[in-house]
């Protein structure tokens, strides 16, 4: 499947097919504050204030297919159709593996072959644990570790040519595409559910955030992404 996001911010934004232009999914992202009447409202924190916000995904039809929900700093609820998920460490393998540079050069993945590639962050996830979402400084991708296979890529500000992707020459005249193989075990839904905790993950953890705006900032001090920095301590 592909997927092209019509804006830069991946929390609100439409997802078209490229080939016919046609709506597939809508990423919308809404906050509001519930606020404490005991304390002062004129020096009241966000945090303080309890803000929340809401990730909603749409399909074509305008129908709710998966939120996310987190309150201040942490996420606190994902749903998927009908199944809760508390916390976004939910979404991902109970295993603590970490695929580390080592094992990286073992399965002889070109792409990691240099010293500054070893910065590469791999967490398992919970539909499958052979595929792994691989996080670099300049991409996500989904790895089958089985067999040695990608079968999901985000493309950032990209052109197509033909069947192939290349980087747009400036920031901002391409598109973000968004790639991936179906799993039988994995809907599309929990697919893209796990590609947007994965892609504020990777944001935070290698300071991509180049828009003060970018509600993935949100993400910096998540439990996501602590349980991120305590798998990193335990790779080899």
């Amino acid at each position: 499947m592909l997927l092209k996001f019509s804006k830069s911010d991946i929390l609100n934004s439409a997802l078209v097919y490229p080939e016919t232009g046609a709506l597939g999914y809508t990423i919308l992202t809404r906050s509001h504050f519930i606020r404490d009447s005991g304390k002062d409202s004129d020096t009241e924190s966000e945090d303080e204030n309890g803000e929340t916000r809401r990730t909603t995904i749409y399909n074509k039809l305008g129908e709710v297919i998966a939120e996310i929900g987190w309150k201040g700093k942490q996420p606190i609820e994902i749903v998927i159709s009908r199944e809760k998920i508390i916390g976004a460490k939910g979404m991902f393998g109970c295993s603590s593996a970490i695929l580390s540079y080592v094992l990286l050069i073992h399965l002889h993945i070109r792409t990691f072959s240099t010293p500054q590639s070893r910065n590469v962050l791999g967490i398992p996830t919970r539909f499958d644990t052979e595929y792994f979402w691989m996080a670099a400084p300049d991409a996500l991708t989904l790895l089958d570790y089985d067999s040695n296979q990608t079968k999901g890529s985000f493309h950032t500000n990209s052109m197509r040519v033909g069947e192939r992707f290349i980087a747009a020459p400036i920031p901002g005249l391409g598109h973000d595409y968004l790639e991936f193989e179906m799993h039988p075990l994995a809907s599309t839904e929990e697919l893209l559910v796990s590609f947007i905790l994965m892609e504020v993950l990777r944001r935070s953890r290698f300071n991509l955030h180049t828009d003060p705006s970018d509600r993935s900032k949100l993400w910096r001090s998540t439990p996501l992404a602590n349980w991120g920095r305590r798998l990193r301590r335990r790779s080899i």
